[in-house]
């Protein structure tokens, strides 16, 4: 079953873009190649294959297309602000960063550096002050060079956890974090709610261990490497196994890798993040039913063709099922395993997600 849409996603982004954004940086749109496009890079690094590699195939392309480009990479959080600063030493004139961890970072540069266009993968500006609080004196307005790309990702994955409620033979799922923030947590209210749907549907009572969307609490690795622990992933797969789960979704970059790699070796099944993992961890594929996509390169290529034709930022780029920044992934090696009924299933209910008739809200109570 086809259900990602890349190029239509592609165009809808850049739509959404300049209805968007208000800003201009200049008021004469300059050609490709007068234009220097930048991504900082988070934890977990490039060769992800996942996160940090989907914004950077978005930069690659955006060289194809005649932008020069520079990168850095952070290696912990600490080098947020100094690679930021190194890109703007490099004369950047649009640097999207990835990852909410870097939302200060990114913030601070934005309301420092004016004439430079600056994105956010995974969050939308943070209009809290000191006190924490939005709607109160402190609040800081968002920077008019400024763009969130953020991703309701909750729709794809809530697609993901009704396959994975239909498929599992021992009725339980598992899930976990790399941390606990609305990127990744938005993965697992959406398998949560996923899940809860197709149990109304069909009289079920599948369950989904390591997080509890209600109390929103659940399993999370932390510490000082949570996005590039493989060991650490098999671990806590191993865990999830024992518990008697038999599909597991994991959202913490090369650490679900890890418990990716796991499931396979147990003849089990996973749910990839982000991009087709089915593809991009191809030696991995026997395990992986599909995966939650957000469509992060698109909306990094479309992010500087806006910025380089003078929409500086202002406002945010949503992605949704409607518009196809979230999508589904191919079922690939197990297209003819998914009984009609529950492809059926699928299709349904991302129609009423689409058209708003169903909202994973609702199935987080």
């Amino acid at each position: 079953m086809q259900v990602s849409k890349r190029l239509v996603a592609l165009g809808a982004a850049t739509a959404i873009l300049i209805s968007a954004c208000g800003g201009s940086s200049a008021t004469t749109a300059p050609s490709a190649a007068a234009w220097k496009a930048c991504v900082a890079f988070d934890t977990g690094g490039l060769g992800d294959k996942g996160f940090n590699d989907l914004a950077k195939k978005g930069l690659d392309a955006a060289g194809t297309a005649g932008y020069a480009t520079a990168y850095s990479e952070a290696k912990g959080s600490t080098d947020y602000a100094a690679n930021i600063q190194r890109l703007l030493d490099q004369k950047c004139q649009t640097i999207i960063a990835v990852g909410f961890n870097q939302q200060k970072s990114v913030q601070d540069a934005a309301i420092a550096n004016p004439k430079v266009d600056f994105g956010l993968i995974d969050a939308t500006w943070d209009s809290s002050g000191a006190d924490g609080k939005t709607g109160t004196s402190d609040d800081v307005k968002q920077a008019a060079n400024f763009t969130g790309l953020d991703f309701q990702i909750d729709q794809a994955a809530m697609l993901a956890g009704y396959l994975s409620a239909g498929w599992s033979k021992t009725g339980k799922m598992g899930t976990y974090g790399g941390q606990q923030f609305p990127g990744v947590t938005r993965f697992m209210d959406g398998y949560y709610a996923g899940i809860a749907y197709y149990n109304k549907e069909n009289g079920t009572k599948v369950q989904l261990l390591g997080w509890d969307a209600v109390k929103q609490t659940g399993t999370f690795v932390n510490g000082d490497n949570p996005w590039n622990d493989s060991a650490k992933g098999e671990s806590l797969a191993g865990g999830f196994v024992d518990q008697g789960a038999d599909v597991l979704g994991p959202v913490a970059g090369s650490t679900g890798n890890g418990s990716i790699k796991f499931m396979l070796s147990k003849n089990l099944w996973a749910i990839g993040v982000d991009t087709d993992q089915a593809v991009s961890l191809s030696q991995y594929a026997g395990a992986i039913l599909t995966s939650a996509q957000k469509v992060i390169d698109a909306a990094v290529l479309d992010t500087i063709k806006a910025n380089a034709s003078g929409q500086a930022g202002g406002g945010n780029y949503v992605g949704t099922l409607t518009n196809g920044g979230v999508a589904l992934a191919p079922f690939h090696n197990f297209d003819s395993q998914v009984p009609q009924k529950l492809k059926d299933g699928i299709k349904a209910l991302q129609g009423k997600l689409v058209d708003g008739s169903v909202k994973v809200a609702d199935y987080l109570k």
